[in-house]
C-alpha cells in the first residue's frame, strides 16, 4: 500500500477546501448535548412490531435505567416511526445509558432553526409556469382537490382567504395541532401543546400558500386539503424530537403528503432518527418532501436530514424567471427595489431628484463624492464597503433617500446590520437599473409608488448560490430534484400584511409537494414509494 504522502504528493501541503461551518443552529458546536434519542432494539411499529411489545420494551428500559441510577427526564416516547424515547441528561451518564439492556444507539437531539431567507424576488404565478403546473391546472384540470398535504412549520394562518379563512372541518386547512406553544424555542421554555396551530412567525403561512393557495395568490395545488402541524413556537428553534412526534401526528390523520421546509445542515446521515422515521413514513403510504438547506456557502456534505432519507425527496432551489418588486419610476421606466433591512420606511409617492455620488465609501476608501445629495436621492455603486457606511456617507451628507446598485446582474437582498436614524429610507436595485439611472436618464428624478411589478431575473433557471450541497455522509446522492424558490411571493399571516417575498430552498420543497399532489390527484393508486423516482 502507497504511503499517505506519496497518494498525495510529497512535500505538498494539505489544504481544506473551505472554512469549516459555523453553523447558527442544529447544535453542530454544542460537543455535549443534554438530549438524547434512545433507539431500542426492536423495530417500530410502522416495521411490524406489535405497540404491546413496544410498550414492554420501554417498560424495561425505564426499570432498568432506574436500577442502575440514572437521572434523566423523558420528553417523548415513540413507538409508530421511531422505536425509543427522547431524554434530557447529564453526559457524564451517556456511557452507562448506552449499556443499559435493549439499547440499540443513541443520537443527539439537534435543534433546528427556521430556515434564513435568501435570493432574489421572483412572482409565484412565473415560479408555476416554470414547473408547468400552471399547464396541469389550467389544461388538464388537476388542482389537488382531495389529497391531503400536510405542512410541518410554523403553523398556518388559516384564517387567511387565500387558504380558506377557517380551520376544522370542512375548512382547507381541516386538520392541525400545535405541538409547542408561542413561547416554545427561547429560552428553557417548555413545550406547551394545544389543538390551535395558527401561525404567528410566517414561514409556514408562506410554504401553505406555495403548496395550494387560491385566491390573490395561487398555489401549485390550489384545491388540496391541509394539515398544519406546528413545531416552532412564534421565535427560535425546534428540536428533532417534536419533528418526530408531528410526523407520527401526520400519519394517524391519514395524510398523503409531507412538506418538511426545514433540516438540520451537515447532520447528513440517513440513518439520524429524522431522516429515518422519514422513510417509514413514506414506508406507509405518505410522500415525504423536505428542503435540502441554504448552507452552500459552507460547501459540500451540507445537506442535512430529514432530507436526506434514502426515500425522502430532498430539494433543492432554482431562482425564478422574474421578480416581483416594488418599484419607483424614473422616465416611465419602472425600477423595482428591495427594502433594505434596518432603512427607514420607503415612500409610497411623491417625486424627488437624485444625483449620483460614487461608492461612497468613506471610512473604509476614503473616497469623496462625486455630487452633493443634499435634499435629494443619492444613487450609490455596490462594493468597497458596507452598506451601512455608504448609506451613513450619504445621510450625513444631506441625502433624503438612499438607492445601492448592484455590481452584478438582478437585484439583491441587502441589510445596514443596524439603524442609522430610522427615518431615511435605503434600497437595492439591479445593476441594469443603475446604469440606466447614471448613464442613460434624461431628466434625474424618481417617483415613488405604491405598486409593484414583475420583470425578468437575470439569474432565473440557474440554480441557487445559496441551495445546499450534497453528499449525504454515506456518500449517497442528494438533493433528488429542484424547484423554483429564490424568492417566491406568498401568503403570510394576515397580522403581518397578508402575502411577502421570501425564498431559500423553504419555497422550492412545497413547489414539489404541491407537484406531487396534482400527480395523487391524476393518479391516486400511486404508491409513496415509487413517487420519489417518478
Amino acid at each position: 500500500m502507497l504511503a499517505p504522502a506519496l497518494l498525495l504528493g510529497a512535500g505538498q501541503p494539505i489544504e481544506p477546501q473551505i472554512t469549516p461551518p459555523m453553523a447558527k443552529s442544529a447544535g453542530i458546536m454544542n460537543e455535549t448535548p443534554n438530549r438524547w434519542f434512545v433507539e431500542l432494539a426492536s423495530k417500530p411499529a410502522a416495521e411490524g412490531t406489535t405497540k404491546k411489545a413496544l410498550k414492554q420494551e420501554q417498560k424495561a428500559f425505564r426499570a432498568a435505567a432506574k436500577k442502575a441510577g440514572l437521572k434523566y427526564k423523558e420528553r417523548y416516547a415513540f413507538g409508530t416511526l421511531f422505536n425509543g424515547l427522547s431524554v434530557q441528561i447529564e453526559p457524564a451518564q451517556l456511557g452507562t445509558l448506552s449499556r443499559i439492556p435493549g439499547v440499540k444507539a443513541l443520537y443527539p437531539v439537534v435543534s433546528v432553526s427556521v430556515p434564513e431567507n435568501v435570493a432574489a424576488n421572483p412572482d409565484l404565478f412565473t415560479a408555476i409556469s416554470m414547473t408547468g403546473a400552471d399547464i396541469v391546472q389550467n389544461e388538464m384540470g388537476y388542482t389537488g382537490e382531495g389529497i391531503k398535504v400536510a405542512v410541518m412549520d410554523t403553523g398556518i394562518d388559516y384564517d387567511h382567504p387565500d387558504l380558506g379563512g377557517c380551520f376544522g372541518d370542512g375548512c382547507r386547512v381541516a386538520f392541525g395541532y400545535d405541538l409547542v406553544g408561542d413561547d416554545y424555542g427561547t429560552g428553557d421554555n417548555p413545550p406547551v401543546p394545544d389543538d390551535d396551530p395558527d401561525d404567528c412567525q410566517g414561514h409556514g403561512t408562506h410554504v401553505a400558500g406555495i403548496v395550494g393557495a387560491n385566491g390573490t395568490v395561487v398555489g401549485v395545488a390550489p384545491d388540496v386539503t391541509f394539515g398544519a402541524y406546528r413545531v416552532f413556537g412564534c421565535e427560535g428553534s425546534t428540536d428533532a424530537d417534536i419533528m418526530i412526534a408531528a410526523m407520527e401526528m401526520a400519519l394517524a390523520d391519514g395524510m398523503d403528503v409531507l412538506n418538511m421546509s426545514i433540516g438540520s445542515a451537515f447532520w447528513g446521515w440517513p440513518q439520524y432518527p429524522t431522516a429515518a422515521a422519514s422513510d417509514r413514513l413514506v414506508n406507509k403510504g405518505v410522500v415525504v418532501v423536505a428542503s435540502i438547506g441554504n448552507s452552500g456557502a459552507s460547501g459540500t456534505f451540507a445537506a442535512g436530514a430529514p432530507g436526506v432519507g434514502k426515500k425522502v425527496i430532498g430539494v433543492a432551489s432554482f431562482d425564478n424567471t422574474n421578480v416581483f418588486l416594488p418599484y419607483f419610476e424614473v422616465d416611465d421606466s419602472k425600477i423595482g427595489y428591495v427594502e433594505m433591512s434596518f432603512a427607514g420606511p420607503t415612500p409610497t409617492s411623491g417625486m424627488e431628484d437624485y444625483v449620483y455620488i460614487g461608492r461612497a465609501c468613506n471610512v473604509t476608501e476614503g473616497d469623496t463624492l462625486l455630487d452633493d445629495p443634499t435634499g435629494k436621492a443619492a444613487l450609490i455603486s455596490r462594493g468597497a464597503c458596507s452598506f451601512n457606511e455608504k448609506a451613513t456617507f450619504a445621510i450625513d451628507s444631506g441625502a433624503t433617500s438612499v438607492v445601492i446598485h448592484n455590481s452584478s446582474p438582478g437585484v439583491f437582498n441587502g441589510t445596514l446590520g443596524s439603524e442609522i436614524d430610522g427615518t431615511t429610507p435605503v434600497v437595492g436595485i439591479s445593476l441594469e437599473d443603475g446604469m440606466f439611472m447614471r448613464d442613460e436618464a434624461l431628466v434625474p428624478t424618481l417617483t415613488w409608488t405604491d405598486q409593484k411589478t414583475s420583470s425578468p431575473n437575470p439569474t432565473g433557471g440557474l440554480i441557487a448560490s445559496s441551495r445546499s450541497y450534497g453528499l449525504a455522509a454515506d456518500l449517497s446522492l442528494k438533493p433528488d430534484i429542484g424547484a423554483p424558490g429564490g424568492s417566491i411571493y406568498s401568503t403570510y399571516p394576515l397580522e403581518k400584511g397578508g402575502y411577502a417575498t421570501l425564498g431559500g430552498t423553504s419555497m422550492a420543497s412545497p413547489h414539489v409537494a404541491g407537484g406531487v399532489a396534482l400527480y395523487l390527484q391524476a393518479h391516486p393508486k400511486t404508491n409513496s414509494q415509487v413517487m420519489r423516482r417518478i
